[in-house]
């Protein structure tokens, strides 16, 4: 709670005209409520977690007087009509104001602001004067900003010569067991060409057994005894 004198002085700015309040008020009321945040916490009980002030609210009571000759009003006062017309205008058209409170000594007060009460009313006795109570809050701008990203292109690149690929290496088929084969020709009982029992043609098959040093080493599939020469190995 702030008390005044005559030695200050409160001015509104309402787009680029300034009104001077006439009559200095007996007390304004200046509040910084805060939007802190309080918690209950298990085996420690209520804790409160600070965050930033809310927005500034400012108000007072006073009067717009009929009669600019007398003593304590201030220099360059105007009719009370001129004050309501300013104050129900900036609320009408959601206009944003300045608040200057001039302490002399003191602190100031400079406020950007918005009218977000205004009442007035006439006494008795006092036909001629306006009395009213005003409230100011606080305006924060919130327009989000334009950010424009400045690129620098990357430098160019001589094309990549394409690798040389190695050429990978052609297996060739081996006989083993397991191998698939093309067999022609006779297929015997034994590994030595004993009792021929029939004859491949283009018989696919695969290599069961090969027992080396026999004239007919490679058994195939179920059918026989065969020479390596009967045999096309494709895998």
């Amino acid at each position: 709670m702030s008390r005044l004198n005559n030695r200050c002085s409160i001015y509104v700015v309402f787009g680029g005209s300034r009104a001077k309040i006439p009559v200095n008020p007996e007390e304004i009321e200046i509040r910084h409520p805060t939007d802190n945040k309080t918690y209950d916490v298990l085996g420690v009980g209520q804790i409160v977690v600070p965050r930033k002030p809310s927005l500034k609210v400012v108000s007072w009571e006073g009067f717009f007087p009929a009669d600019l000759s007398a003593p304590y009003v201030n220099t360059g006062a105007r009719s009370p009509g001129y004050y309501v017309n300013c104050f129900q205008k900036a609320q009408k058209n959601k206009q944003k104001c300045r608040l200057i409170i001039t302490r002399s000594g003191l602190y100031d007060t400079n406020m950007r602001c918005v009218v977000s009460n205004f009442e007035a009313k006439d006494e008795g006795g006092e036909p001629d004067d306006v009395y009213y109570t005003v409230e100011f809050q606080e305006y924060r701008a919130y327009a989000p900003k334009t950010v424009t990203i400045v690129t620098t292109p990357a430098a160019p690149t001589a094309p990549a010569q394409a690798a040389a690929e190695t050429p990978r290496p052609v297996e060739t088929p081996v006989l083993r067991v397991g191998a698939s084969v093309i067999v022609n020709g006779a297929y015997c009982y034994d590994s030595y060409g004993s009792k021929p029992h029939g004859t491949a043609n283009n018989l696919n098959t695969t290599v069961t057994r090969i027992v080396s040093g026999n004239p007919y080493p490679v058994h195939v599939g179920h059918y026989g005894w065969v020479k390596e020469s009967q045999l096309q190995i494709t895998g």
